[in-house]
């Protein structure tokens, strides 16, 4: 019995030991999948009309930007739940002290790394493509990027006085800060305090109330927070972005605590996915111009539908992954140990394909194939060479056991 458990009764212990006794395999599946899916996102990004990215294609698709709207609203969202749920269980396996010590350099050190190596060549095509900053070698250029008081940088701060970015790495800190602020708060919700808390969720929380409760706070959170905060991924500013995404983390740690609510979903999939199918065609009619009117309460009802859409659609693919995804095999195991490493190195390695590969005018349908295929051919590959050397595979966050 660790230290902690010695402050919960018995009767109140038994909950809180036997919800991480059993691997949630669909949430491998999940993790694996949508962190692959940001693949095809990104690339996609390439191509979606009138949305602003680091690099475009001479070709770009009004059709294609209708489509990853669908994504666009609940993938970063199912990201920080999942990561929750990760949370919630390291911490009920973990001693306190040992979580935190491997988690920090888990996420601090890649993001360092990332931000100091793997963005720049991201940077260099954009400043490049756009004609921010004219230096054609790219090492002289990686020199600029690194000195903080280089003259042509200084029009392009990121950081207060620093011009240092995280681009599509910004998940890293959040989940970091995150995680920090649950781990501190652990020992007091894992305490004879909270305990009736967790014994009234138990016997109170339903599957109605956790359809229903996130998409009220979500709207709050955006009547509140949208226009005044929009998302910019400026970690102190970024208050619109933090609210949902923390809602997403919580919500993630609660429900894997809640096995009766969790492992309900499966069997209404059947009801989530036509409402999320229902509240996605509402955002296309929306996003093309469509309204339900001019006065408050058409305003107020889009924004509720909008925020139902999110919600709605990671039930669904939660429920849908719950049904189908019931075993593992040696494939999930081999990708779960490197998407991490995939994460990182994706956009990257997007990015540089694309300003290569663009001026070549190959066609809409063989550029993004030929993106694709290289993209995830050499994610495959770096990760097998990357995880064989002892130090630089931590800056990947691969851990080899």
């Amino acid at each position: 019995m660790t230290q902690l458990q010695t402050f919960l009764p018995l009767q109140q212990q038994k909950p809180q030991q036997q919800f991480h006794q059993q691997r949630l395999v669909e949430l491998d599946w999940l993790r694996v999948l949508v962190f692959g899916l940001l693949i095809l996102y990104h690339t996609g990004m390439l191509y979606a009309d009138d949305w602003d990215w680091h690099y475009k294609s001479t070709y770009t698709s009004e059709l294609l930007t209708n489509f990853m709207l669908w994504s666009n609203q609940w993938r970063m969202s199912l990201l920080f739940l999942i990561s929750g749920a990760a949370v919630s269980f390291l911490l009920a396996l973990q001693p306190w002290g040992r979580f935190i010590r491997r988690r920090i350099p888990l996420l601090l050190l890649p993001l360092v790394f990332g931000m100091l190596v793997i963005v720049v060549p991201q940077v260099y095509v954009e400043a490049h493509s756009k004609g921010l900053i004219n230096s054609p070698n790219y090492w002289h250029f990686w020199y600029l990027y690194l000195d903080q008081t280089s003259a042509e940088f200084a029009p392009h701060k990121t950081l207060g006085k620093m011009h240092l970015t995280w681009n599509h790495l910004w998940f890293l800190p959040y989940i970091l800060a995150y995680t920090i602020i649950l781990w501190a708060m652990y020992p007091l919700i894992n305490s004879h305090i909270c305990a009736p808390v967790w014994h009234w969720l138990g016997k109170t929380i339903s599957i109605r109330l956790v359809i229903l409760v996130p998409i009220a706070l979500f709207y709050g959170i955006g009547w509140w927070l949208y226009d005044k905060y929009p998302t910019t991924h400026n970690f102190v500013q970024d208050w619109f972005n933090h609210a949902r995404s923390f809602l997403c983390f919580v919500l993630g740690f609660v429900l894997v605590r809640t096995p009766h609510v969790w492992n309900q979903f499966a069997s209404l999939r059947w009801y989530l996915l036509p409402a999320a199918l229902l509240t996605y065609a509402y955002t296309i009619f929306a996003f093309n111009g469509g309204s339900l009117g001019d006065g408050v309460i058409a305003k107020e009802i889009s924004g509720l539908i909008w925020s139902a859409n999110g919600w709605l659609w990671i039930l669904a693919i939660i429920a849908w992954a719950q049904y189908w995804f019931t075993f593992s095999n040696p494939l999930l195991k081999y990708l779960n140990s490197g998407v991490y490493c995939f994460y990182i190195l994706h956009q990257t390695l997007i990015i540089s394909i694309a300003y290569g590969l663009v001026p070549h005018k190959l066609g809409p349908i063989v550029e993004p194939l030929f993106i694709i295929s290289a993209v995830a051919i050499s994610c495959v590959v770096l990760f097998k060479v990357i995880k064989r050397l002892p130090v630089v595979r931590v800056l990947f966050g691969i851990h080899v056991n």
